[in-house]
């Protein structure tokens, strides 16, 4: 009997360390901004990350007006088997810019790619 609760035990800590690892996927923290245009008639997108969370504002400018939506949601990235990466991001709430969706990912020293558009880190 003793036997048996020292091997379920054993047992069970590792299955606890395996899903504690397996928990730890990659996370970003900050902001990151790209820009198209100019001040006349231009648009700009601003990803915020912290911890699992991502808040996303676009906001449109034309003829000095400008018009700002915010979306907020969570992601994850995942590395696929041929070592590339994936963002999945899942938002409340979408519109016809911005949805939810799984898009090609990548991350440099002070920069994301999101799909096909690099965002540049905001040094806050």
């Amino acid at each position: 009997m003793k036997k048996s609760i020292r091997i379920l035990a054993v047992v069970l800590a590792l299955m606890m360390v395996t899903l504690v690892f397996a928990s730890c996927g990659k996370t970003l923290k900050g902001t990151y901004k790209a820009e198209i245009g100019g001040s006349l008639a231009g648009y700009t997108a601003t990803y915020t990350f912290s911890g699992k969370k991502v808040e996303i504002s676009k906001t449109a400018t034309l003829l000095g007006q400008s018009n700002t939506t915010t979306l907020e949601g969570t992601y994850e990235i995942t590395e696929k088997d041929d070592g590339t990466m994936e963002i999945t991001i899942s938002l409340e709430t979408s519109d016809d810019d911005i949805k939810s969706g799984t898009f090609t990912f990548e991350e440099g020293e002070n920069y994301i790619k999101i799909g096909l558009v690099k965002y540049d880190k905001v040094e806050k």
